[in-house]
């Protein structure tokens, strides 16, 4: 009978450790598959947002701190304000990831031609998840590049 109940908690106790970390990997792999389709297959990237889905550039110029949702962030963001700052485009390579059951924080490189010039900013994307879909996502990266090489602002000395 003992034998029986420590076979019983072993199992049970594997079958949480193994959930978690089914969880988290999907978790990963849903926040993946939403970078990688966010410009050339939005349908695709849309269909892994919650209903209550909000997004915000972290920056404190221009678009800082506004909060988009699953219509505007794909009709104004990126189909207006992206392609305009981002003629070109931009190459994203994903160079580090970290995830669990509640979210998901993925590092990525970028590679581009802003309109003034080389963008070649680095880039944290901070996911939490609801219901097994994207709830949040906070974009961070250097305001200054953005300033310089995105929009017209220019570094001036401060006396």
């Amino acid at each position: 009978m003992k034998r029986l109940f420590l076979l019983f908690i072993l199992l049970a106790f594997f079958s949480c450790t193994v959930k978690k970390t089914n969880t988290s990997e999907t978790n990963l792999n849903t926040a993946q598959s939403f970078l990688d389709n966010i410009i050339t297959n939005p349908e695709t990237a849309k269909s892994l947002l919650h209903k209550d889905f909000t997004f915000a550039w972290m920056g404190i110029i221009e678009q800082g701190g506004k909060i988009w949702n699953r219509e505007n962030l794909f009709n104004e963001y990126f189909k207006k304000i992206i392609p305009e700052i981002l003629p070109n485009g931009i190459v994203l390579k994903t160079v580090d990831s970290i995830s669990d059951e509640n979210g998901v924080a993925i590092i990525q490189v970028g590679d581009a031609e802003g309109k003034n010039g080389e963008y070649d900013n680095n880039y944290v994307w901070v996911f939490k998840m609801k219901d097994g879909l994207i709830h949040s996502l906070r974009e961070y990266n250097s305001d200054l590049l953005v300033a310089t090489r995105l929009y017209d602002y220019q570094l001036v000395p401060i006396n």
